[in-house]
């Protein structure tokens, strides 16, 4: 069990911001546009994966007829419209915490628009390093979001650790090479079984973190 680190690098969506329910109701209003009905089922386990990918996943499963270009900017624009941000509990607290004498990055696969509008702009600050999904050609699984965080902290994978909530998420820091912790917010402990540790939340986080 991992301990010696240098760095977190966290994801956001359904990681730190419990904010799956409104990209999904986004995703689901963007669909209903084309006759397309989706459930939660179809997009929890995507999360963390671009979003056009995303929208080319969905749409193959249902044989939607839909442009996924134009899916990406109606769920972009409906989340922007409808969605209530909020940090689940002790996110923020282990955030200032984490800060004082480790590096911080944040990797997420949102657009940095979407993260500049509904991010609070104090709690973005906190980190050393902010990789947006307009950032990488090759997104979660691939292991680009991370290994672009980790370079750009100048660290190597043995001084870091990923705090990830979804499969494509822990596959793409699995890819890095780096030790991966998952929070079972959004999803059961069995989905998330490549995982190197599983917490189920934040209070527990800590104890793993903080030493």
């Amino acid at each position: 069990m991992q301990r010696n680190f240098d760095a977190v690098l966290f994801d956001l969506d359904g990681t730190l911001a419990d904010t799956m329910e409104d990209n999904f109701l986004a995703w689901k209003k963007s669909f209903k546009n084309y006759g397309t009905n989706i459930t939660r089922e179809d997009y929890f386990p995507l999360e963390g994966m671009n979003l056009l990918n995303i929208a080319k996943t969905i749409s193959n499963k249902y044989n939607a007829n839909a442009k996924p270009e134009e899916l990406v900017k109606l769920k972009n624009k409906y989340y922007l419209e409808n969605h209530n941000f909020r940090f689940y509990s002790g996110a923020e607290e282990l955030v200032d915490t984490l800060k004082k004498n480790k590096l911080l990055a944040l990797v997420s696969a949102s657009p940095k628009e979407k993260l500049e509008k509904t991010v609070p702009n104090n709690f973005l600050k906190n980190f050393n390093v902010v990789i947006s999904g307009d950032d990488v050609q090759h997104g979660k699984p691939a292991p680009e979001p991370y290994l672009k965080a980790m370079n750009a902290l100048s660290l190597k994978p043995k001084q870091c650790i990923v705090i990830e909530n979804a499969p494509f998420g822990i596959q793409s820091a699995k890819a890095a090479g780096i030790y991966c912790i998952a929070l079972a917010t959004t999803l059961s402990k069995q989905e998330l079984k490549l995982a190197d540790e599983i917490v189920s939340d934040f209070k527990n986080l800590k104890k793993i973190l903080i030493l």
